[in-house]
C-alpha cells in the first residue's frame, strides 16, 4: 500500500480547544480525516483505517475486518486487535483488546463477531505510526467507539506517471534490456493512461490491477491491458498500488485526476450505479445460461434478482435524504444481484476442487468449524500443510530421533492431523498431507532442521565459505536443505513413511520439490561440500569452478535436475510399497521450461514416467485469461494425468467474480478441476460465490477412482443431452447419445479391463461426432460437450 499520509491521528477535543483559542482554522472531524474511514474513541482520539477486509495485513496497516472477511482475521501474533460489537448508527462496543505488548491470549486471529468487526494493527514500517499502541492505550473493554466513513468515503494517492514512455518515465524501464516493462509500468507503481497516449490499450501485463474511468465514474475493473476510453482514462497499479485501487475504487466511484493526485470518492450514487450494473450483469448471465441450456435454476436466480430490485428501490428513495442508509441498501442490493449471477454459473458434478490449508487451529472444535466452512463452500479436497517451517504438525518420532522438535510448539498436547483427517472424511472431503520437501523455513538460523543439522544446508554460490546456513537471495529469507545429501533424503523419506503408515490420509502432496531459484549466476544452488565432492568424483571437475559458458555447465544442470527427479522416484516407490491405495501429487510451476531452467524441477519427466497420480499446476496470474493460458500449456504436456490448476484469487484478495472467472477459465482449458490458494485468505464473500456458483453442486473427485468418475460424468452428460433438445436437436445428437449409452454400460463395476478400453474408444468416437455438429447445435453447449467428453475419455484411459 502507499506510504500513509503524515496525518494519521487527530484529537477532536484538541482541535476544538485550538479553535476556541483562535490558534487554528482546522474544520470539524470529517475534514481532519479527509473523508477516509476512521475509528473515533469516546474521548475524541481518531485513527484512520487503512484497509477494510484486506487480503493481507501489511506493515503499518490499521485494518478493519468485517464478517465479509470470514470467521477470523487470520492475522499473526505480532500485532494487536480490538473486537467490536455493533450497537447501531455507527457506534460499537469494545468487547476485548489484546496487543503483542500485553499478557493476553489473542493479539491476532480473533473471531469476527457476526454483529461486529475487529480492528487489527500490524507492526509499523520504519518510522511509521504504531497503531498497536493506539489500540492498547485508547481502547478498553466496555468503551464505545464510532466507525465513520465506511461506505461513503474518500481516498487519494499519488501517480508515478501519466502516459509513460521510456523517455518520460525511467522508472518503467527494465534496466536489463533498456526497454519498457509492459505498459512502461514498473513495480509498485500507479499509472494513468489517457487518450492522449494514442494507444488503444494500456499494454500492461497480468500482474497488476486496473480500473477504467469513463464519464468520471469507474465503469470496469480487472487485470491488465485494459482498453482506454475516449471519455476517460485507466488507472493501473502494480503490487500494493494495485491492491489500493481494488480496495478503494469500486464500480460507480467518482475518480478525478488533479495533477499527480488521484482522488477517489465513493458516494451514494456510486453504490446505486454499482447495484444497477450488478443486476444487469446477472440478468444477462441468466439469459446466456438458458440460451445455452446450462443446468441452472432460473427460479432461484429470479428470487435473488427480485430481492436486489426491492433493495435498490428503497435505496433510490432515500438517496437524497439519507445517503448513508441509501448506500447501505444499494450495497446489499449489489450483493443479492451478485448471488443471482453466481447461480447462473456452470457447476460440474465430477471435478477436483482443491484447497490448500495452513492449520492454525489449536483445538478440535476450531478444526471442525473450519471444515464446516470448507465443505459448505463445495471443496472436495484439502491439502493440509502437515510439514512446514521445519516442523510437523503431528507428534513425530522421526523428527525426535533426528534431534528436531517433535511437533509445532503451539500444537503440542493433541494430534491435529488425526482430527483433520477424521473430520474431513466425516464431511466427504479428501485430506492430502501437504509437505514442504526441501524448503525448511524462514526462522533465523534456518529453523529447527538446520539448527539441528547445519551440514544439511543448501549452499548458494555466493555463500560458499560462509559459516552456518544462509538464506536464498532470490527467495529472501528462505532456508533450504540440499536435495543431493543422502541424510536429507533419508530424513524426508522417513517422515513421509511415518505419515503414510501412521495416518489415513488420502494422499501425499509434495511442495517445494525443487532447488531454490538458481538464476542469475551467483545466486544458484547448491554448492554444499557434499554436492561439490560428489559431482567432482563423477565428472572430474568441482562445479564451483564452472560458469554458464563452461562445457560441463549443462552436465552440472542435469546432475541437479537428477537429484530432484530421483527423489520423486524414491517417494513413489515408498508410496507404492507402504500405501498403494493413497495418491501422490505435486505442486509444480505452470511453465515446464521455467521450472526446469530455474529450479531443476522436471515435472514433465515425472509425468512421462507415471510417477504422479495428479498435478496441481501453479498459475500466478491475476486474470482469467492468464490462468486459462497456463492451463492449456500444462494440459498439452501432462497428457491424460489429472490436472487441477492452482489459482491465487484468495491470496490476492480478488473479487468473488474473478475467483469464479478463473475457475471457469481453467475448466474450459481442459483442467480436471481447480485448486485455490489458500483457505487462510479465503473470505466470506468468496466462499459465498463458490457455494452459490461454481461449486454449488456436489462433485466427485476424479483421481480417487477414474472408472467411477468417467461413469458418473457419462451418465450426467447423457441426461443433459436428453433434456437440452432446444440447444441440441435429438436427430443431431443421436450418435453421441448412443455412444454415451454404450460407454455407460461398459464402465459399470465388475466388468473386465477390456470393457473400460472399449468405453474409452466409444468416448473418443463421441468426441469426433460432437466436434462435427457445426451450427446445428448451440455453440456454447457444443463446446462444453466436447470439453467434457474429452475429459471423460482421459479418465477412461486411466482406469
Amino acid at each position: 500500500m502507499p506510504t500513509p499520509t503524515p496525518l494519521r491521528r487527530a484529537s477532536v477535543a484538541g482541535i476544538a480547544g485550538a479553535l476556541m483559542l483562535g490558534l487554528t482554522s482546522v474544520p470539524a472531524y470529517a475534514d481532519t480525516t479527509d473523508g477516509r474511514p476512521a475509528v473515533v474513541t469516546a474521548d475524541g482520539d481518531t485513527a484512520v483505517i487503512d484497509a477494510i477486509d484486506p487480503s493481507s495485513r501489511t506493515a503499518g496497516m490499521l485494518a478493519l475486518y468485517t464478517p465479509d472477511a470470514g470467521a477470523e482475521t487470520r492475522t499473526n501474533a505480532f500485532g494487536g486487535e480490538a473486537v467490536l460489537r455493533a450497537l447501531g448508527g455507527g457506534s460499537y462496543e469494545v468487547l476485548s483488546v489484546c496487543t503483542v505488548f500485553d499478557s493476553c491470549a489473542k493479539p491476532g486471529n480473533n473471531a469476527i463477531p457476526a454483529d461486529g468487526a475487529v480492528l487489527s494493527a500490524s507492526p509499523p514500517e520504519a518510522g511509521g505510526v504504531d497503531d498497536r499502541r493506539f489500540l492498547r492505550d485508547q481502547l478498553r473493554a466496555g468503551d464505545r467507539v464510532e466507525l465513520r466513513n465506511l461506505l461513503i468515503r474518500r481516498a487519494s494517492s499519488t501517480l508515478d506517471a501519466t502516459d509513460p514512455t521510456a523517455a518520460s518515465h525511467p522508472g518503467g524501464v527494465d534496466p536489463a534490456s533498456g526497454q519498457c516493462f509492459p505498459g512502461c509500468r514498473g513495480a509498485e507503481q500507479l499509472i494513468a493512461y489517457t487518450p492522449a497516449a494514442g494507444r488503444p490499450t494500456t499494454g500492461t501485463n497480468d500482474y497488476g490491477y486496473e480500473v477504467t474511468v469513463s464519464g468520471g465514474r469507474v465503469t470496469a475493473r480487472g487485470g491488465g491491458n485494459s482498453a482506454i476510453p475516449a471519455d476517460g482514462f485507466v488507472l493501473s497499479g502494480h503490487g500494493s498500488r494495485g491492491s489500493w485501487l481494488e480496495g478503494n475504487a469500486p464500480l460507480g466511484a467518482r475518480v478525478t485526476l488533479d495533477g499527480t493526485t488521484v482522488i477517489v470518492e465513493v458516494d451514494a450514487e456510486s453504490w446505486l450505479l454499482g447495484a444497477e450494473r450488478a443486476g444487469a450483469a446477472a440478468g444477462s448471465a441468466k439469459d446466456a445460461a438458458l440460451a445455452s441450456c446450462l443446468a441452472v435454476d432460473p427460479t432461484s436466480i429470479d428470487a435473488a434478482l427480485a430481492e436486489a430490485d426491492t433493495l435498490l428501490g428503497q435505496a433510490r428513495t432515500l438517496a437524497a435524504t439519507e445517503p448513508e442508509r441509501a448506500a447501505e441498501l444499494a450495497r446489499d442490493a449489489t450483493r443479492r444481484a451478485e448471488v443471482a449471477g453466481y447461480r447462473a454459473r456452470e457447476s460440474r458434478e465430477v471435478e477436483g476442487r482443491g484447497l490448500w490449508v495452513r492449520p492454525i487451529e489449536t483445538t478440535p472444535a476450531q478444526i471442525r468449524a473450519s471444515l464446516d466452512r470448507i465443505a459448505a463452500a463445495g471443496f472436495n479436497t484439502v491439502f493440509l500443510e502437515t510439514v512446514w517451517g521445519g516442523y510437523t504438525i503431528y507428534p513425530s518420532a522421526v523428527a525426535e530421533r533426528a534431534g528436531i522438535p517433535s511437533q509445532r510448539p503451539e500444537m503440542r498436547g493433541f494430534d491435529p492431523l488425526k482430527v483433520w483427517i477424521d473430520e474431513a472424511h466425516a464431511r466427504g472431503v479428501e485430506l492430502h498431507a501437504w509437505t514442504h520437501t526441501f524448503f525448511v523455513g524462514i526462522e533465523s538460523g534456518g529453523g529447527p532442521v538446520l539448527r539441528a543439522h547445519p551440514e544439511w544446508a543448501a549452499v548458494e554460490r555466493e555463500d560458499v565459505g560462509k559459516t552456518g546456513p544462509q538464506p536464498s537471495r532470490m527467495e529472501p529469507g528462505y532456508f533450504w536443505v540440499d536435495p543431493a545429501i543422502p541424510a536429507v533424503r533419508s530424513h524426508v523419506l522417513a517422515t513421509y513413511d511415518e505419515i503414510l503408515r501412521g495416518y489415513d490420509v488420502d494422499g501425499l502432496h509434495l511442495d517445494y520439490i525443487r532447488y531454490p531459484v538458481s538464476q542469475p549466476y551467483g545466486a544458484d544452488f547448491s554448492y554444499s561440500a557434499y554436492s561439490r565432492q560428489t559431482f567432482a568424483a563423477e565428472h572430474g571437475v568441482d562445479p564451483y569452478t564452472l560458469k554458464p559458458d563452461s562445457p560441463q555447465w549443462p552436465t552440472w544442470n542435469a546432475w541437479r535436475e537428477r537429484q530432484v527427479t530421483t527423489f520423486v522416484d524414491a517417494v513413489r516407490t515408498l508410496q507404492r510399497d507402504v500405501a498403494a491405495d493413497k495418491k501422490l501429487s505435486a505442486a509444480v510451476f505452470a511453465d515446464p521450461t521455467d521450472g526446469l531452467g530455474k529450479k531443476f524441477q522436471n515435472w514433465g519427466a515425472w509425468v512421462d514416467a507415471g510417477t504422479l497420480d495428479f498435478l496441481t499446476g501453479m498459475s500466478f496470474g491475476t486474470s482469467a485469461g492468464s490462468v486459462g493460458h497456463d492451463t492449456a500449456v500444462m494440459r498439452e504436456r501432462v497428457g491424460d494425468v489429472p490436472l487441477y490448476t492452482a489459482t491465487y484469487g484468495p491470496l490476492r484478495g480478488s473479487s468473488p467474480d474473478l475467483v469464479l472467472d478463473q475457475v471457469q477459465a481453467v475448466n474450459d482449458a481442459d483442467s480436471d478441476g481447480a485448486a485455490l490458494f489458500a483457505y487462510n485468505q479465503l473470505n466470506a464473500r468468496q466462499q459465498e460465490a463458490l457455494r452459490e456458483g461454481s461449486f454449488r453442486n456436489r462433485s466427485m473427485v476424479p483421481h480417487a477412482d477414474h472408472r467411477a468418475a468417467a461413469l458418473a460424468g457419462v451418465t450426467a452428460l447423457r441426461a443433459t443431452l436428453g433434456r437440452a433438445t432446444a440447444c441440441a436437436p435429438a436427430a443431431t445428437t443421436a450418435e453421441v447419445r448412443a455412444r454415451l449409452a454404450a460407454a455407460e454400460r461398459l464402465l459399470r463395476p465388475g466388468l473386465p479391463p477390456a470393457s473400460v478400453e472399449a468405453a474409452a474408444a466409444q468416448l473418443d468416437k463421441a468426441v469426433a461426432a460432437a466436434s462435427g455438429w457445426g451450427t446445428a447445435v448451440q455453440a456454447d453447449f457444443a463446446r462444453r460437450t466436447v470439453r467434457d467428453l474429452r475429459m471423460y475419455a482421459r479418465w477412461a484411459d486411466l482406469a
